[in-house]
């Protein structure tokens, strides 16, 4: 199916995240196995407290329903649909406001709101500037793939994705990995394969981050779940930086790196946008090795997704 390498990046971003979501912050991982296993899948597991039941795990998406999108997922088709109005174009200004009218009081997010995304609302209503907290988390890069689909190839990009990512994040740590999978991504957008851009994403990495990252690139042990468990599961980038880079070493199709993501446990979604991401972009839409169309077709207003991503992806 023809679909550009920008649209597909920004789609395997948003099915990655829904896909994420009935899984979504259950660290038991053996948990996961026995749901993912009588299933066939992890991917698209119908949200039900009952899988929480007696582990470890937060379920935060009791509003929300199978073909939906987290909060992250809904912070970066947030910045799409922003920037196809503004032409393309990341206003933080106009993205501020629409961000405060979906997760403020009385907008149309019934979901969790994290730490980020509270102290933006505040410091947004607050004429704060830069709105974002000092935070590493993952909303930090949530709004990455919108920003590297509008501006790679320009000398704006390092500019726009530091803006973009202060619009909730204002963090050292962050930025540091921000530039890592913005590199990333770029690179892959250029057409080199996932491990050759791994590769050269690190040996550019700031040195804050350049070691965790290598140990990821280098560990012998080669499943992701284990390899979450020693590193750690949870939202912060210094963790889920090198689960990422884990999980796209070893994958080898977009359905194997979504469901190696989520039977990593723990902030599964938080990952979840820049794997997508990254494979989107590689392996392109309803390829043998790309994402899926029958997971596309479940996502919840899927069509208006689909327009949307292509739009942006057609600037």
């Amino acid at each position: 199916m023809t679909h550009s390498p920008i649209s597909a990046m920004l789609l395997g971003a948003l099915v990655s995240d829904a896909a994420s979501l009935g899984l979504h912050w259950l660290y038991d991982a053996d948990r996961i196995a026995e749901i993912a296993d009588t299933r066939g899948s992890a991917a698209f597991t119908p949200v039900d407290s009952a899988h929480f039941d007696g582990v470890q795990g937060y379920f935060a998406h009791g509003a929300r329903a199978s073909g939906m999108f987290t909060q992250y997922g809904e912070v970066l088709w947030l910045a799409i649909q922003s920037m196809n109005v503004q032409g393309g174009e990341f206003d933080v200004a106009a993205y501020q406001a629409a961000f405060a009218a979906h997760f403020g009081p009385g907008g149309g997010f019934c979901g969790y709101i994290d730490r980020p995304t509270r102290g933006t609302l505040e410091n947004i209503a607050a004429g704060v500037t830069p709105s974002g907290i000092d935070d590493d988390q993952n909303p930090a890069v949530a709004r990455l793939p919108a920003i590297v689909a509008a501006y790679h190839g320009t000398d704006a990009l390092t500019d726009q994705v530091r803006a973009a990512m202060q619009v909730t994040n204002v963090n050292e740590v962050a930025d540091a990995y921000s530039a890592v999978f913005t590199d990333l991504l770029v690179r892959v957008l250029n057409g080199a394969p996932v491990a050759d851009a791994l590769k050269a994403t690190n040996a550019r990495a700031d040195s804050a981050v350049k070691a965790a990252l290598m140990d990821a690139l280098t560990t012998r042990e080669a499943d992701s779940t284990v390899y979450a468990g020693v590193v750690g599961r949870a939202c912060h980038l210094p963790t889920s930086g090198p689960v990422m880079v884990h999980v796209l070493r070893h994958s080898t199709s977009y359905a194997d790196a979504v469901e190696r993501n989520i039977r990593a446990g723990g902030d599964s979604a938080g990952r979840a946008i820049l794997i997508g991401a990254v494979m989107g972009a590689a392996h392109g839409i309803a390829t043998p090795t790309g994402v899926p169309l029958s997971w596309v077709l479940q996502l919840h207003n899927g069509a208006a997704i689909w327009d949307g991503c292509a739009r942006l992806g057609s600037v």
